[in-house]
């Protein structure tokens, strides 16, 4: 967002997409956002556009992380931590993805690989 306000900053100052550019680069560096982008923001303002927010758009909105599917992922691995995503996917009929976003941004859980190696057993006759 700041770098956008600088763009139009640049813009209304009479600079040109490539040299805003390039003062973008001296100050953000590696985080500079591409010339592509300038330049597409120049086009918006030229067209008359003065906001530097994002238009909003249309999407399908997220269907199976509701409160219920929280609740209902909530309650099994309550009964088995150690319950796999892929199980719990099927389960719900839901996609791993979703399963996955449940645990980490609605339960705030981290699901943990568990590694096992084989017990060496020596022996005594040696």
């Amino acid at each position: 967002m700041e770098q956008r306000v600088n763009i139009k900053f640049c813009f209304k100052l009479g600079k040109t997409a490539t040299e805003t550019h390039e003062m973008l680069v001296k100050v953000y560096g590696v985080e500079t956002v591409s010339k592509k982008c300038v330049f597409e923001w120049f086009k918006r303002f030229r067209d008359g556009k003065e906001d530097v927010k994002d238009e909003p758009r249309s999407g399908r909105p997220p269907t199976s992380t509701t409160s219920d599917n929280v609740e209902r992922v909530q309650r099994m691995l309550a009964d088995d931590r150690r319950l796999s995503l892929r199980l719990i996917a099927e389960e719900l009929k839901i996609s791993l993805d979703s399963v996955s976003n449940i645990i980490r941004e609605h339960l705030q859980k981290r699901k943990k690989k568990v590694y096992a190696f084989p017990m060496l057993h020596m022996s005594s006759n040696v």
